[in-house]
């Protein structure tokens, strides 16, 4: 009984001194600066759109000094993180609702809308992409793959009802959509490998050195063949899925990360370059040293890489284009460390096998810009 008191007296006092830290925060205007047609806005929309700025500047205060202490007294540090994409996650919820303006159509209604030029568009480009693929529909086989493939690209487009879909193609301008599709990906793999650095695995990924990079060029592939639609589909369905763990309070660890793909050869190879430690050998002496070091191209010039000294093989380069080869491979490698320091956040959901990949900012700072280009888009279209 003593002991159940002590706990209570603890807890109390951990409440009270929460309260008092949130009390000592300078309570921000939710909208201290009206975003452009705040006043052409009707009152309800007002009040939807106020409610969302309300949650992010919950969000917000989360990173305030004391009530972050008080907050990772009784909890792991990370949740705090997970507190504030939550937070983020059901205001994309909220607007993906709100740019709903109609409900979705049936596929026969999609398939005969004649009034909206977009739809129109989508669907013919649907259609003339499928019969490109199959050429002349000529059997029934090829009849049921038209049809499959024309109704998959409606539910891509059309009938998903899910806000977050709506919001990454509804309540998002043309621009902000563009450079998210252009710029995050999502890492699929079965087993989901634990990269560190995806940010840095850029478009036409093809190190194939080992099976595990192998795996990673073929995921980084998959996503580089998917048109900006598919994309934001996965996008958009990736973080709903982790909106709906956290609803369950299923909130993970951050993971331990096991391999980069970004790794510490190339730094080792520009200094190889710079202090010219480099040979050039035989085809039976590079296979030789190939064995056990790390082979790789660059501009159909093959090279081993082993002992921080680099070696060419000597009938792919000629003498006189040595030392414009030299400058253009060290141009090369200063790209590869760039990308190494480049920085960003790499976000694995193990439930679907995938990882969403944030680049230059974290998840919640992503969420946060978007969402403010979000309403500001919502906004311009009432």
């Amino acid at each position: 009984m003593e002991d159940q008191l002590i706990q209570n007296d603890t807890s109390n006092k951990l409440i009270s001194d929460i309260d008092l830290a949130l009390e000592k925060v300078n309570p921000k205007s939710v909208v201290s600066e009206k975003p452009a047609n705040w006043d052409k806005a009707d009152r309800s929309l007002q009040n939807k759109l106020q409610f969302i700025l309300r949650r992010v500047n919950l969000s917000k205060s989360l990173l305030d000094e004391n009530i972050a202490k008080w907050i990772n007294a009784a909890n792991d540090n990370f949740e705090i993180t997970a507190l504030r994409t939550n937070l983020l996650l059901s205001c994309i919820n909220m607007l993906g609702d709100i740019s709903r303006i109609e409900s979705p159509l049936s596929f026969l209604s999609w398939l005969d809308t004649a009034n909206s030029v977009t739809i129109r568009s989508i669907r013919e480009e649907a259609v003339n992409k499928a019969i490109n693929s199959m050429g002349k529909i000529d059997d029934h086989n090829k009849a049921v793959k038209l049809v499959k493939s024309v109704f998959a690209q409606y539910k891509l487009n059309n009938s998903v009802e899910s806000n977050f879909f709506s919001f990454f193609t509804d309540a998002l301008d043309s621009e902000t959509q563009s450079w998210i599709s252009s710029n995050c990906w999502i890492y699929q793999d079965n087993p989901l490998e634990k990269w560190s650095n995806l940010q840095n695995v850029k478009e036409g990924y093809n190190n194939i050195a080992s099976s595990e990079n192998k795996r990673l060029t073929n995921s980084r592939k998959r996503w580089d063949a998917l048109d900006s639609y598919q994309r934001l589909f996965e996008i958009s369905q990736f973080v709903e899925v982790m909106f709906n763990q956290y609803n369950l309070c299923q909130v993970n660890p951050p993971v331990s990360f096991d391999k980069d793909p970004i790794v510490k050869i190339w730094k080792d190879i520009d200094r190889a370059v710079t202090e010219y430690k480099f040979n050039y050998l035989s085809d039976n002496l590079f296979n030789h040293l190939g064995a056990d070091g790390q082979k790789f191209k660059f501009n159909e010039v093959k090279c081993v890489f082993k002992d921080e000294e680099l070696y060419v093989l000597e009938g792919d380069v000629r003498e006189k284009d040595r030392d414009l080869w030299l400058k253009r491979l060290a141009e090369w490698i200063k790209t590869k460390i760039e990308s190494g320091n480049a920085v960003g956040e790499t976000v694995f959901v193990h439930i679907k096998n995938q990882a969403i990949v944030i680049p230059e900012k974290n998840l919640a700072n992503s969420l946060e810009d978007w969402i403010d280009k979000g309403v500001n888009n919502i906004l311009k279209k009432r």
